[in-house]
């Protein structure tokens, strides 16, 4: 499947709303719960993740610096070398170093990152990331339920130092955008590494290489010790091992720190279940019934089953959001997407306009004015 890179270069973007929870003071790492003495540790090699072959290096500045102090900023420029650079790479599951997902031309989007990165060092550019929350694909493997994550790159402009914005102006790189995803908050370097990890040490639970597993997650500790993704991956190891209690502890622990999201509670549920505690699988429903009452995770909902035909669960998941945040325009464009599905091409315009009314992001309001353009233009 071919990959799209897709780029923003207008200086705002969309600003999270999702609420976050307030935390507990210092909860203990992910490291200090797990049970050291049911595992031996293995010696990782080290990914040397940010770097790239010689060749590609000087092709890459060459590239560059004929470039530079043309009509592209720095971070255009980076932006279409990579665009030309990855015509053919394909979505993947593996999570690879830059070198490797060059050399193999696919990977996931952490891989994506990952190889931006590395470009945006050599070009001595500054990145920042950012989380998104996308329609949630669960699957089950060996009893393990997996939702799906995303991870993207803004490579920031050069600025002088005169220079002043509210939000700095760069290029979005982003990974498979044509998944419905929304911006969902602030990420930096040491989560995109954590994230690199974790995503290993998944793929060697998976295989029932606990030690390896085990040892993944502790590198991932020393990036992101109280990530909620990484207190869950502990969790599971415990359970798959067979310390049903560790992994209980470690749940709970989470759940007092209010370090819990939609994943931990539906691999929480499994344990409780596996424990025969049907008064625990009560109350983790409950959790995530509110959990589940943020409007972007009820967008998320309608996204996944617009995308399966099933439009009146979809329109009633968006209902639902409006009701929660009447000022997002998201639910209006879904709305729009449905009605054109459907065949009916006016009311789509006007779900349109309602989300352009609404709207004050100009990157938005560019995509929103360019699909209605697009709309208006085929009659």
């Amino acid at each position: 499947m071919k990959s799209v890179i897709y780029a923003l270069v207008l200086s705002a973007f969309l600003v999270g709303c999702k609420s976050t929870k307030q935390q507990l003071a210092a909860p203990p790492s992910v490291a200090s719960l797990m049970a050291a003495e049911k595992f031996q540790q293995v010696e990782l090699p080290d990914p040397a993740l940010f770097t790239l072959p010689a060749d590609e290096q000087k092709r890459f500045l060459d590239y560059f610096t004929q470039r530079q102090g043309d009509y592209l900023r720095d971070d255009e420029i980076l932006y279409h070398y990579l665009e030309n650079k990855l015509t053919n790479f394909n979505y993947y599951s593996a999570t690879l170093s830059a070198q490797e997902a060059l050399r193999r031309q696919q990977g996931n989007c952490i891989s994506l990152a990952i190889l931006t990165q590395a470009y945006a060092q050599l070009a001595g550019l500054k990145t920042g990331f950012q989380a998104v929350s996308s329609e949630p694909v669960y699957s089950k493997q060996s009893n393990i339920v997996y939702v799906s994550g995303h991870f993207r790159t803004k490579v920031y402009a050069p600025l002088n130092e005169d220079e002043h914005y509210l939000v700095k102006p760069g290029t979005v790189i982003d990974y498979f955008p044509a998944r419905g995803s929304f911006y969902s908050g602030r990420a930096d370097l040491k989560d995109l590494i954590s994230r690199y990890y974790s995503n290993l040490a998944s793929e060697a639970l998976a295989k029932k290489q606990f030690n390896l597993s085990y040892s993944y997650i502790l590198k991932a500790n020393e990036y992101t010790p109280h990530a909620p993704s990484l207190y869950n991956l502990a969790a599971v190891l415990h359970r798959q091992s067979g310390d049903l209690a560790g992994a209980k502890r470690i749940y709970q622990t989470a759940i007092h720190y209010d370090l819990d999201d939609t994943n931990l509670l539906h691999n929480y549920a499994v344990l409780a279940k596996q424990l025969n505690d049907p008064e625990l699988v009560e109350q983790i429903n409950s959790q995530l019934a509110l959990l589940e009452q943020d409007p972007f995770e009820l967008l998320a909902t309608a996204i996944n089953a617009r995308n399966n035909g099933k439009y009146y669960k979809a329109k009633q998941q968006i209902e639902n959001a409006i009701a929660l945040a009447p000022y997002l325009s998201e639910p209006y464009i879904e709305l729009a997407i449905i009605s054109y599905q459907q065949g009916n091409e006016q009311r789509s315009k006007e779900w349109l306009e309602k989300a352009i009314e609404i709207e004050n992001k100009d990157e938005k309001l560019a995509l929103y004015h360019a699909k209605l353009f697009a709309l208006s233009e085929k009659h």
